[in-house]
C-alpha cells in the first residue's frame, strides 16, 4: 500500500501546526500534529487510556497457538538497533494470522515521523488490540502517536514515566548505548582511575533533564576524582540561548571543562552518573554497565528498562532530582563490599539481558511472554475448567 502526502503548516499563538494529509485511492489521513516552541515548560506526562490484560487484550487469538508469534510490520515503519534483531529471531513470522502480538516501531526523530501515517491505518490494527507500539525515541511527545488515540494498544517504551505506566501491560526498554567499554569490566570498582563521573548534554530552558544546568549537578565536579563535564552545543539550547542568552550562563566555562576529558578514559570510573534528559531516561545506562562501573540514576518519576525482570536495587544507586547535594557524601560511605556486589550484579545483568542488540532482542520478547503467558494460562485453565464442567 503506498500513500501520497501533502503537508500544511501554519503558526498560531507561537505553537507550530503541522497537518500531514497521506492518501491513496480510497483513504486520506490527515493527523494534527503539534510543535511546542523552543523553550516551552516541561510537559505534563502523557495520558494513555485505561487499558490492562482483561480490557484490552484478545487472550483467545493466542491460546489456541502453538509457538509464541510476534508480527513486526515493514514499511512505512522501519524497525531500527536492537528492535531489528527481534525480525530475525525465532519468535517472529511474517504470516499475520500466525501472530499474538504485533509491534509497530515509530521513527527516532520528528522529520521521520512526518512520513508515517498513524498505526491505525495498519491493516490489522483493531483499535490496537494485541498491538505494542514501540518507541526508541527519548521524547514520546516527538515520535509516538498521541495517548488519545492509540486505543487498546500497550506502550513499549524508552521514556515511560511511572505516572502514565499501565503497570502489568506497558513496558520500559532501554535507549541503546552508543558506546561501549567492555575491557573495563573486570577492574573491581576501588581500582579505578576515577569515583564518580559524567561526560554530556547540558538542557539549558525550563524542560525535563533542566537540572543539568543546575549548581547542584554541576558542582558535582571537583576536577579530581568527581568528573562532571558538560556541553551546552545542542540544537535546541542553541536557539532557545539566540533569543534567551542569559539562559547560557555558565556556556562556555562548561564547554573548556568538556573538551578537556575523554569520554572512554572517563569510563574507568567506580560510578557513573546517568541523569535524566529529555526524559527520564538516559543513554548513559547500559554505557556504564558495558564498563563495569555502577549507575547512578537522577531521575523522577522513571520505570527502568525490563522492570519486574531485572532488580535494579541490586546494582544501581537512585536520586530524585532533589537529592543530587546528597549523591558524593552517600557514595563515599558505600563499603568495598557493597561496591563489589552491586557490580557483581551489574554484570549480570548486562551479560544476561543487556550486551548487545541480539540479547535485548531476547530480553524483550521475554518480557513479553512473560507478560502474556500468565495471562494465557489463567484463560487456559477458565477453558479446562469449564470444559471439566
Amino acid at each position: 500500500m503506498r500513500f501520497s502526502c501533502l503537508q500544511y503548516s501554519f503558526l498560531i499563538g507561537g505553537i507550530l501546526i503541522v497537518v500531514f494529509c497521506y492518501s491513496n485511492v480510497s483513504l486520506i489521513f490527515c493527523p494534527l500534529i503539534l510543535i511546542n516552541s523552543y523553550g516551552a515548560k516541561n510537559p505534563r506526562p502523557n495520558s494513555f487510556p485505561g487499558c490492562n490484560m482483561d480490557t484490552c487484550f484478545n487472550t483467545s487469538r493466542c491460546a489456541e497457538m502453538e509457538d509464541f508469534r510476534i508480527y513486526v510490520y515493514g514499511w512505512p515503519y522501519r524497525s531500527v538497533f536492537y528492535l531489528e534483531a527481534v525480525k530475525s529471531s525465532q519468535w517472529a513470522t511474517s504470516n499475520p494470522s500466525e501472530a499474538c502480538i504485533f509491534l509497530v516501531v515509530m521513527p527516532l526523530n520528528f522529520s521521520l515521523l512526518m512520513l508515517n501515517p498513524h498505526p491505525s491505518i495498519l491493516p490489522h490494527w483493531n483499535d490496537g488490540l494485541n498491538h505494542v507500539i514501540v518507541s526508541l525515541s527519548d521524547s514520546w511527545t516527538q515520535t509516538g502517536p498521541r495517548p488519545v488515540t492509540i486505543g487498546k494498544a500497550s506502550i513499549m517504551a524508552s521514556s515511560l514515566h511511572m505516572t502514565e505506566y499501565r503497570r502489568g501491560f506497558d513496558i520500559s526498554i532501554p535507549l541503546p548505548g552508543k558506546v561501549k567499554c567492555p575491557h573495563l569490566q573486570t577492574l573491581k570498582p576501588w581500582e579505578r582511575k576515577y569515583f564518580i563521573t559524567f561526560k554530556g548534554t547540558r538542557y539549558i530552558g525550563e524542560r525535563e533533564g533542566s537540572f543539568r544546568s543546575s549548581s547542584q549537578f554541576r558542582s558535582l565536579h571537583n576536577g579530581d576524582d568527581a568528573i562532571v563535564a558538560v556541553t551546552c552545543r545542542h540544537e535546541t539550547n542553541d536557539k532557545i540561548r539566540w533569543w534567551h542568552p542569559e539562559e547560557g550562563a555558565g556556556c562556555d566555562e562548561d564547554e573548556a571543562t568538556f573538551q578537556k576529558y575523554d569520554f572512554r578514559d572517563l569510563m574507568n570510573t567506580t560510578f557513573g552518573l546517568a541523569p535524566a534528559g529529555r526524559s527520564p531516561s538516559s543513554y548513559r545506562l547500559l554505557e556504564i554497565l558495558s564498563a563495569g562501573a555502577i549507575p547512578v540514576l537522577i531521575a523522577d518519576n522513571y520505570v527502568k528498562p525490563f522492570e519486574g525482570m531485572i532488580q535494579w536495587n541490586r546494582c544501581l544507586m537512585e536520586f530524585s532530582t532533589s537529592e543530587i547535594e546528597k549523591i558524593l557524601s552517600k557514595l563515599r560511605r558505600i563499603q568495598r563490599a557493597e561496591m563489589q556486589s552491586r557490580q557483581r550484579y551489574c554484570l549480570f545483568v548486562y551479560q544476561q539481558y543487556l550486551k548487545d542488540d541480539v540479547t535485548i532482542a531476547s530480553s524483550l520478547v521475554q518480557m513479553l511472554y512473560r507478560r502474556f503467558n500468565g495471562t494465557l494460562s489463567k484463560y487456559k485453565s477458565a477453558l479446562s475448567n469449564a470444559k471439566i464442567k
